[in-house]
């Protein structure tokens, strides 16, 4: 016969194993909830900081474009930063995120004419991220003539507004255009991964002209991914100013002659035309 002592024993062993399987049930449940709960909302959190830490990054540069094409002197240069992802948190790199940012200076034409072919500026030249995410929305940010859009599945929003303005005097009546015509120079260059970079900007020359435009019409057209958000922005802009679709400018999509969606705008009855041409050298290293 067993005795007592023996049968407290096997009590006691069953316990323990019992136990050891409530506890690892526990450990696994809690392993289940961090992976599939707080993990997630981790790397979320991660990659929305990171995407806004980019957007800060393109409005840090689109200013110091602003500052340099208006009060700098050739030469002179100011620098930022930009983020490209995220190496994550510190369970298992959680949230590491990478992006891609690309250089060219061979698209994004904007160029100023009228109707007689005469141009009087043009620029060109993009700088756009594109974000690689695993749990927000993946965003592709561009820099294009002196604006910046964000794409978001699909949708284009205007964050950084064109430095251009058309205005009506009202003592005068006359209706005038303000246009900063940027050019970013460098061969195209990109970059990719997690890595924070700095970028240079340097403004290689800049140059002012006033124009009495007289019964010319003045054309400006803007080559770009999205085409909808100039032509919101440009109708939007006129029209805040009196001027009417049809009668006092005209608004038109198509294509240059690389077969890029372009948007060009009209101006019927502008009076007085100023631009500044602003040419910069990008580097990013």
């Amino acid at each position: 016969m067993r005795t007592a002592r023996g049968r407290i024993r096997d009590e006691q062993g069953v316990t323990n194993v019992v136990s050891l399987i409530m506890i690892g049930g526990i450990i696994i449940s809690l392993l289940g909830m961090i992976f599939s709960t707080y993990l997630p909302a981790w790397g979320k959190d991660i990659e929305a900081q990171t995407q806004k830490g980019t957007m800060d990054s393109f409005m840090d540069l689109k200013s110091d474009m602003d500052i340099l094409a208006v009060g700098g002197d050739t030469g002179s240069a100011l620098s930022s930063k930009i983020s490209l992802g995220s190496n994550g948190g510190p369970v298992f790199g959680f949230g590491r995120m990478s992006g891609s940012l690309q250089l060219t200076s061979n698209i994004g034409l904007m160029e100023v004419r009228d109707q007689t072919g005469s141009v009087y500026a043009q620029g060109r030249g993009s700088l756009v991220y594109t974000s690689n995410n695993l749990y927000v929305e993946d965003q592709i940010i561009a820099l294009e003539g002196g604006a910046i859009i964000r794409d978001q599945m699909g949708s284009g929003i205007l964050k950084g507004t064109p430095n251009i303005v058309v205005r009506r005097d009202v003592n005068m009546g006359t209706l005038s255009l303000y246009v900063l015509v940027p050019t970013i120079e460098g061969a195209t260059q990109s970059y990719s991964g997690t890595s924070t970079y700095m970028m240079s900007t340097v403004l290689m020359s800049e140059q002012k002209a006033a124009y009495n435009i007289g019964a010319n019409d003045i054309s400006l057209s803007i080559s770009s991914n999205y085409p909808n958000v100039w032509t919101d922005y440009l109708t939007t802009m006129c029209t805040s100013q009196g001027l009417t679709l049809g009668i006092q400018f005209t608004i038109v999509q198509g294509v240059d002659a690389l077969l890029n969606p372009m948007v060009t705008i009209t101006f019927l009855t502008l009076d007085r035309m100023e631009i500044r041409n602003a040419i910069y050298q990008l580097n990013v290293s």
